[in-house]
């Protein structure tokens, strides 16, 4: 994002509509500092601005810089994966993907959070992670895979590892009998980098709606505490015959 200084008349109303304190004042106008700003357009969408001085950067689609807008802002779509908010819908549509399986379970890292942010080296922290645990299956389909330049490190892009996003989620999928290895792991992990981060289990149901108590066994055996969510997406499901 970029702040017309000749059109800005210095009232400050913009600066905290960001959510990471990139807008400050200089010679009595705003400004946005560059390096800071991760690109989320939250300042444009409020539309505060009283003379229409916050514009978009002539570059915030060059790369690798378009990385910030596509994991910062909810409403645009993510150039590898097609998808709006993080370019993952992880696996709330699971009952028409069937991305996990029974016997399965999916795991969602997600780093970062509005006010926090997270570098795109605290990702790397956590694919290196799991490539040195032997953990290998990330999701295809999840943009971060498309970040990586070699799965058997978890290195991503040297070019990439300057840039900072508000959140994006690290996608797995193991067996259901994996999974205290991968929370090890994660657990682990959680104190080398500069972020927070929350995790995600998914898992299948029974007719019952009761999670299987394997991977709640596992969850506490591994000094985590859960909360179950469920996520319906409304509209979305087999088509009748």
């Amino acid at each position: 994002m970029i702040i017309n200084k000749q059109v800005c008349v210095g009232c400050g109303r913009c600066q905290p509509y960001c959510p990471v304190g990139a807008i400050v004042y200089e010679d009595l106008k705003s400004m946005v500092v560059q390096d800071v700003c991760y690109e989320c357009g939250t300042c444009l969408r409020s539309e505060i601005c009283p003379v229409d001085a916050i514009l978009e950067s002539p570059h915030v689609y060059d790369y690798p810089r378009a990385l910030r807008k596509y994991f910062s802002d909810p409403t645009s779509t993510h150039a590898v994966t097609g998808i709006q908010g993080r370019g993952t819908e992880e696996s709330k549509t699971n009952d028409v993907t069937h991305r996990v399986g029974w016997g399965e379970v999916g795991i969602g890292i997600e780093v970062g959070r509005p006010t926090i942010g997270t570098k795109l080296q605290d990702i790397q922290q956590i694919t290196r992670a799991l490539a040195r645990s032997g953990i290998f299956e990330i999701e295809p389909n999840n943009p971060v895979y498309s970040m990586i330049k070699d799965l058997d490190t978890g290195d991503l892009k040297p070019e990439l590892l300057d840039e900072r996003v508000l959140s994006a989620i690290i996608e797995i999928q193991v067996k259901q009998e994996r999974l205290p290895y991968v929370l090890r792991t994660i657990k682990k992990v959680a104190g080398e980098i500069e972020s927070v981060f929350s995790l995600d289990v998914f898992t299948l149901v029974d007719s019952g709606l009761k999670i299987p108590q394997e991977v709640l066994d596992a969850i506490e055996a591994e000094g985590f505490t859960w909360q179950p969510n469920a996520k319906i997406n409304m509209g979305l499901g087999r088509a009748c015959e």
